[in-house]
């Protein structure tokens, strides 16, 4: 009797071991996807499986279940979800949040001057109703004072850093004399930031 109930634990044991695998690497894929978001550069897919492939051990063919799991977590508990964007490199996500609250938007950038920065920037595009030649964003930020036109490190952190970061695109038009760069909103200042949200911080800054 004894060794029945042995072998029976045993088989439960064996059974319940890959549900604890399987788990574990969906608590991992939600760890690493949080631990990515606070840069707020995009994630690749394949970057994620890398991490999965090495802190759990689960086969190639249960990724993608993972991932699904994973999302599902991340929504539920953390309130964030993942959207995939069109990319040359393969698939890759960018982590916004699921409900939009015009208290928690841009909450996540911590630099008082980079927010101030961004929110002036997607305002100006928002305003002018289309791409913004790169002469007019540098003056109109200098109009506003937030940015010198001298300031060529202020300048970086909005054509590199916000551009990294999808808040904004940075693109070449036109060729030879006629070429000049433009801003225009990126796919997260799409997915993340309401029209609302600009229109209240103008509706704000015009009634100090």
């Amino acid at each position: 009797m004894d060794r029945g109930m042995t072998r029976k634990e045993g088989s439960t044991s064996r059974v319940e071991e890959p549900s604890n695998t399987h788990t574990n690497a969906v608590t991992e894929c939600v760890r690493y996807i949080l631990c990515r978001e606070g840069s707020k550069v995009p994630i690749k897919r394949s970057e994620i499986k890398d991490y999965l492939s090495t802190s759990s051990q689960i086969s190639q063919n249960d990724m993608n279940t993972i991932i699904l799991e994973a999302e599902r977590v991340l929504k539920k508990i953390y309130g964030f979800k993942l959207v995939q964007i069109a990319s040359k490199s393969g698939v890759q996500y960018i982590v916004v949040l699921a409900e939009l609250c015009e208290d928690s938007l841009l909450s996540t950038i911590t630099d008082v001057t980079h927010r101030q920065l961004l929110v002036a920037a997607l305002t100006h595009i928002f305003m002018t109703g289309g791409p913004v030649k790169d002469d007019d964003m540098w003056n109109f930020l200098a109009e506003t004072g937030l940015l010198k036109e001298t300031d060529n490190a202020g300048r970086k952190i909005i054509t590199n850093l916000f551009t990294k970061q999808l808040y904004l695109k940075y693109t070449k038009v036109g060729e030879n004399e006629l070429a000049r760069h433009v801003f225009e909103w990126g796919q997260r200042a799409i997915e993340e930031v309401p029209k609302i949200f600009l229109l209240n911080k103008m509706a704000q800054a015009s009634s100090r």
